[in-house]
């Protein structure tokens, strides 16, 4: 055989393994963002049923329940910093779970996966405001 031939040969080889280590990578990737599309739905539907009332679909708490009640503005970055001290994750779920001022309490209406990613949506208000 000669050089030129081998040659093919061997690029041809490594596209090859190219093809099958990388397609079911994109393949993984493409099934990956889809769940994450989903996933990103359903925890938005999930807080617009509960908590939208109060805190606004957009967690700034314009609305007349959120005035009434008082409701944080998630997206404020000066409330962040003022409610350092109760704005952990675990603080956060047990006031989704027990209630808390105004709010009522969502312990026995969800499950606990629920109440985690409403508060991973409450958190990602932070980063989505004002800018101090």
């Amino acid at each position: 055989m000669n050089w030129f031939l081998k040659g093919i040969l061997t690029c041809s080889a490594v596209l090859l393994v190219l093809a099958i280590w990388l397609i079911p990578d994109g393949i993984a990737q493409a099934a990956f963002q889809r769940r994450s599309a989903v996933r990103v739905r359903q925890v938005n539907e999930l807080f617009n049923r509960n908590c939208a009332r109060c805190h606004g679909a957009d967690g700034r708490s314009d609305t007349p329940q959120g005035h009434l009640f008082r409701a944080p503005d998630f997206t404020d970055p000066e409330w962040w910093k003022k409610n350092a001290t109760t704005t952990s994750t675990r603080t956060l779920r047990a006031a989704v779970a027990r209630g808390k001022a105004g709010m009522p309490a969502f312990g026995k209406k969800l499950t606990r996966s629920e109440i985690k990613l409403l508060v991973d949506r409450i958190r990602s208000f932070r980063n989505s405001g004002r800018k101090s």
